[in-house]
């Protein structure tokens, strides 16, 4: 065995030798005229009978066209050579196949062939050429400059790569043995795309070869782009470089670890994803694979502080732990999550200020995507009682979806969760904007992560017609995705008693509708039987699977929900767990329909909701509000959110009583009536109150004060009123937002509305394997990287074909 191996790395190194070597004259191909370097080049350009040709097109004689000098200097009009060779670093032009004289050299030297030929031509005969030449690939300078500029670097990066590989493979030595093996392999992958990409640009540009001159007898243009050399070095140098690769893994002497490395290298030429990618067809989710996509997943998010009282109605948390942002945690869990399953974890809260790149690719790699919720506890979402869609809070979203677009596997976003109610139904129009404007900013990013809602249960006329105004009018402000918490199911229920009415209510639902919660506590225990209902038919014909609430304790007005408890590190599963594992393990739901067709219907007139809505929420015009306006709002502590609210209703209050009115800072979302200044930042919103009762007390710097809270603004002498129409004169445009400001200090905002949850956090164990480790183990999985690393360079490079 060890013979074996010491043949075989020596093979590679011969190989890598060979390699060099090529390369190396490959480089040195028309640095001069000397006989070496004059026979090496990548492409050559023959315009000997260019003469003859035109002198036939035109019917006259051809005078000073060619020069019979060999050392005139090149690109100075002094006459055309007989034919051009082009080298990765000059030219050389020649009268004969020994007489000749080069450019200068320089890095990363451009094919320009056209340019160069013209360069040496003497009087008009440039403008004649153009002419002829004219929408030719030939003629295009710029295209087949830059695409050699490049090709220069991937060959100078194959050369290095080769020269590491030789000197590696000569050690004795495991670890260099490795080395030398991942070297060899970025040494084909940067030769193979030098070779690719002037292999095309010489055919490129050869399509002058079939251009014809002359109107009564067409004739030859006399002008003939070949392949050289050169390239044939190149080429063979790749051929070496790859086969070096062969004897390296014939010897199973570290094949593991270089293959890991492998893998690695490939991924610069060939992106494999690592989780499908799911789209919306109509009211389905479909893989690019075109498979039916179902959500099997769990609520994920450690309860954050929940503090009783007649305003918290919901239970709702008014902390949270971002449960993405520890991978210690994550990989914790992710045995367990893989145990029940889930393809898919809800969060209701992040801080997009953290990181959570381990994270997401922990999940990513094991096939598990992620619903985010937008909307942070307190007072970072829409409010039920006083809703608005403004820059604090579309800010908070847009910089979430900044942090998390770049993930894969991000499914969804929510935009609001149970905001609307049957008795806060004027709050629909702002989450209905809030879609739209979210829809618009991702569309802007090239995302396809899909835009959702998730609603609270109820009566039919109240839960249905709240779903139809969400998907309504059209695509731009309609919801991609309906989720419903729905807890009909208690104990061993059957389709009949508790999902037939609501499968019947949804059978005409037009976008996609899933059980965003699900999972009844209140007819213990929770037998989970639900889920063979929801993962068939008739149910799969018009939802699309279901969240089970929830992995992590978590407590509400109903009662305890959870499935796990943990300690440090340590993870305790429950019956719940069990259960839900068992009917997750039991589903096979249909693949079909695959595909639907994108329908939106008017939107509904019985809720006491308009269809009027907000406009978008502008940062800009909202701080040029903020800076004229006469009395502003700076607060004597840094923590002034809780005295807002109170300021603001002071200042109405106050406003009121003096004739004035809190109308621009207002709104109705049952009237669609929105105020100017609507869209603001609540702090904008309170100096703008403030100062509309500073001017209506003649400017008395008293009635500026609100306790301390207030500072006259010396540098505005303006009216409040007369500011904002300067500020905002079109308060009602809908646009797409550009990216949010930057905070001054990090960290997530401070609000939340939500339900269910508010937090995560998890600690460590190391996740198993998620199958790439296991695929490099057998040397014939090698051989198929290595197929797809060079298959995957190829295409890549099809793009300038």
């Amino acid at each position: 065995m060890r013979l074996r191996g010491e043949v075989c790395q020596g093979a590679g190194t011969l190989l890598s030798l060979a390699t060099l070597i090529l390369l190396i004259f490959t480089h040195v191909g028309q640095i001069n005229t000397s006989s070496v370097p004059r026979g090496i080049y990548l492409a050559k350009l023959n315009v000997s009978q260019y003469g003859q040709a035109l002198q036939t097109a035109l019917l006259d004689p051809i005078f000073g066209l060619y020069t019979t000098n060999s050392s005139a200097p090149l690109l100075e009009s002094q006459g055309l050579r007989q034919y051009y060779e082009f080298g990765l670093y000059a030219h050389c032009g020649y009268n004969e196949s020994s007489a000749g004289v080069c450019s200068n050299h320089s890095a990363a030297y451009q094919y320009r062939p056209y340019a160069i030929m013209t360069g040496d031509m003497r009087g008009n005969y440039s403008t004649i050429t153009q002419a002829l030449v004219e929408g030719t690939s030939f003629s295009d300078s710029n295209y087949l400059g830059k695409s050699t500029k490049g090709a220069y670097y991937t060959i100078l990066l194959g050369t290095i790569f080769s020269f590491l590989a030789l000197v590696t493979g000569v050690t004795k030595h495991n670890l260099f043995f490795v080395i030398s093996t991942t070297f060899a392999c970025l040494t084909s992958i940067f030769v193979l795309c030098g070779a690719a990409i002037w292999t095309v640009m010489i055919n490129k540009s050869g399509d002058i070869n079939d251009v014809m001159v002359g109107d009564t007898t067409p004739v030859d243009i006399g002008i003939d782009i070949s392949i050289g050399s050169g390239l044939y070095l190149l080429w063979a140098a790749f051929a070496c470089s790859f086969a070096s690769l062969i004897p390296y893994f014939i010897s199973m002497r570290g094949i593991r670890a270089a293959a890991a490395l492998l893998f690695s290298a490939s991924s610069l030429v060939s992106s494999v994803a690592a989780i499908a990618k799911v789209t919306r067809s109509g009211k389905y989710l479909v893989t690019d694979g075109g498979e039916r996509f179902y959500i099997k997943g769990v609520a994920y998010q450690e309860q954050g502080a929940v503090v009783a009282s007649s305003d918290n109605a919901f239970g709702e948390p008014s902390s949270f732990i971002d449960p993405l942002s520890s991978s210690d945690a994550c990989s914790r869990d992710l045995p367990f999550l893989q145990q029940l399953g889930v393809n898919t974890l809800r969060i209701y809260s992040v801080n997009s200020s953290l990181d959570h790149d381990a994270c997401m690719k922990t999940f990513s790699d094991a096939g598990i995507y992620t619903i985010i919720d937008l909307a942070l506890p307190l007072n970072g979402s829409i409010d039920r009682t006083t809703p608005s869609w403004s820059t604090n809070i579309m800010d908070q979203y847009l910089r979430t979806i900044d942090t998390f677009s770049k993930y894969d596997n991000v499914l969804a976003v929510n935009v609001g969760n149970e905001v609307v109610t049957s008795e806060s139904l004027p709050a629909a129009p702002f989450v209905k904007a809030a879609a739209r404007d979210i829809k618009a900013y991702l569309a802007s990013k090239k995302s396809d992560i899909l835009v959702g809602y998730a609603a609270i249960d109820g009566a039919t006329d109240f839960r249905l017609t709240l779903a139809e105004f969400f998907s309504c009018n059209s695509d731009a402000v309609s919801i991609d995705i309906y989720g419903l918490n729905e807890y009909a199911w208690c104990g061993d229920s059957t389709y009949a008693a508790s999902y037939a009415g609501i499968d019947t209510d949804y059978s005409d639902y037009n976008v996609v509708a899933y059980f965003s919660e699900f999972g009844c506590i209140t007819s213990p225990p929770r037998l989970w039987t639900e889920v063979g209902a929801l993962f068939s038919t008739p149910m799969t014909e018009h939802w699309s699977g279901g969240i089970a609430f929830s992995y992590f304790p978590a407590e509400s007005v109903q009662g305890q929900f959870g499935m796990v408890t943990v300690s440090g590190n340590d993870v305790t599963t429950s019956d719940d767990f069990d259960r839900l594992k068992t009917q997750y393990g039991q589903i096979s739901p249909p693949n079909s329909p695959t595909s639907g067709s994108d329908t939106y219907p008017s939107c509904p007139t019985t809720l006491n909701a308009s269809t009027t809505l907000p406009g978008t929420p502008d940062d800009a015009s909202c701080d040029c509000v903020l800076k004229a306006l006469p009395c502003q709002f700076t607060p004597a502590t840094n923590n002034y959110t809780v005295i807002v609210g109170e300021l603001l209703n002071t200042a109405c209050s106050l406003l009121g009583s003096s004739g004035g009115s809190c109308a621009d800072i207002g709104s109705d979302g049952s009237t669609g009536t929105y105020g100017r200044l609507s869209g603001c930042d609540p702090t904008i919103k309170l100096s703008y109150a403030m100062s509309e009762y500073y001017g209506l007390n003649n400017k008395d710097e008293q009635a500026c004060s609100f306790a301390g809270n207030g500072t006259v603004n010396s540098a505005s002498s303006s009216e409040a009123s007369a500011v904002a129409s300067s500020c905002l004169p079109s308060p009602s445009a809908t646009f797409t937002p550009s990216s949010p400001p930057d905070l001054a200090s990090g960290g997530g905002s401070s609000s939340g509305g939500g339900s269910g949850s508010g937090s995560g956090g998890s600690s460590s164990s190391s996740a198993p394997n998620n199958g790439a480790v296991a695929l490099v183990g057998d040397s014939r999985a090698i051989v198929g990287m290595l197929a797809m690393m060079v298959i995957g360079a190829a295409s890549g490079l099809y793009t300038v074909l």
